[in-house]
């Protein structure tokens, strides 16, 4: 029996063979080319283009010097999710001035940000983020600093958009 299957998929390889080696087209007449694939549809995972970017010196603020403080947990938005790596670092600014840097970590799968911001009282927040294997700077007003309110976001993960 398995001398009969050998001989059968032996066969057939060869049949298979001889049918991708024959044309239809008699003697002089050039071989057309396949046609191409249709143009791919933009979708969330669209390649993002890389920049020129230098690696940013971000220095975590010395926290003696600030009254308050909050921890966020953040994750960047599923576009920018394939680019993300322990490489990557998110920095919080408020009146231009570094308030809190962090980097990347994988959690179980998903990565996650845990940001310390530090302030002397209620201001507006920028984030920033770059992103090492785009060589990219992305920036977003972000929220209010208010150490007297809890930070919330799904989960407790706030999902930042840099991207649309």
């Amino acid at each position: 029996m398995r001398i009969k299957m050998r001989k059968s998929i032996f066969t057939l390889v060869a049949l298979a063979m001889m049918a991708m080696g024959c044309s239809t087209s008699e003697g002089n007449e050039p071989n057309t080319a396949p046609t191409p694939p249709p143009a791919a549809t933009p979708t969330d995972t669209t390649v993002i283009e890389a920049g020129s970017d230098a690696r940013p010196n971000w220095v975590a603020p010395n926290a003696n010097y600030y009254e308050q403080n909050m921890q966020v947990y953040l994750t960047l938005q599923d576009k920018l999710q394939p680019y993300i790596s322990e490489n990557d670092m998110v920095c919080a600014k408020i009146d231009g001035e570094v308030r809190g840097v962090a980097v990347p970590r994988l959690d179980e799968g998903d990565w996650l940000i845990s940001l310390f911001i530090f302030s002397n009282g209620a201001a507006p927040i920028q984030l920033s983020y770059y992103c090492d294997k785009l060589h990219r700077i992305f920036t977003t007003d972000w929220a209010t600093f208010d150490a007297a309110v809890p930070p919330t976001g799904e989960g407790g993960i706030y999902l930042l958009k840099f991207v649309e």
